[in-house]
């Protein structure tokens, strides 16, 4: 009788860590959660990755390497912030966890590096163009960058990962940007810009 041996990838790992992370947060990620589920030994994990430390470093790296590929794929696919963005960022339900983990966990500074380096990229790579364009924007290219990124902060912190419907994603937009750039527009905003505090 012969037994088939599955043998448990570098990658399978990664994945499984990856879900992990995004769907439990970083606080809960057990290298005895992961090894149950895929049914590999410890010593597997150890062989790949050394300590939890490291293999938290590549689920890092991997993540950087999903937001690269969502701003690609934004550059090329949404000629629109409503509905095309939402409708995007639906398809990519664990990444936008992941980010949510990482906007949860910014005490941590490589989680607040990896955050704030993948809102700037996919803001640089398309995001604040289709902004400008939808509002209508004036405005120098810094300063927008700073708008989307106080537009990024009230929108993550509103998120509910167990709903990311492209619908409720594009409603929280809505309702964030109309009150910042309502607050662009005020005395207050002018003030704050014309002393360079902001």
């Amino acid at each position: 009788m012969s037994s088939s041996v599955v043998k448990i990838t570098k990658q399978n790992w990664l994945e499984t860590g990856y879900r992990h992370f995004a769907e439990l947060g970083p606080d809960q990620l057990s290298i005895n959660r992961l090894s149950k589920e895929l049914g590999a030994s410890r010593a597997s994990f150890y062989n790949y990755f050394g300590d939890l430390n490291v293999f938290i470093d590549e689920l890092l790296t991997m993540h950087w390497g999903i937001a690269v590929n969502f701003s690609n794929e934004g550059r090329f696919s949404c000629t629109q912030l409503f509905p095309d963005l939402y409708q995007i960022l639906a398809k990519y339900p664990i990444p936008l966890q992941f980010s949510i983990q990482l906007f949860k966990h910014r005490n941590i500074p490589a989680y607040n590096f990896i955050f704030i380096k993948s809102y700037e990229h996919s803001a640089k790579a398309f995001l604040l163009r289709l902004f400008t364009e939808e509002y209508d924007l004036r405005k120098p290219k810094s300063e927008l960058l700073k708008l989307w990124i106080t537009v990024g902060e009230a929108w993550y912190s509103r998120l509910n990962p167990e709903d990311l419907t492209s619908e409720t994603l594009q409603n929280h937009a809505k309702e964030i940007l109309d009150v910042v750039i309502e607050f662009s527009y005020s005395r207050l905003y002018s003030n704050i810009r014309s002393k360079q505090v902001f």
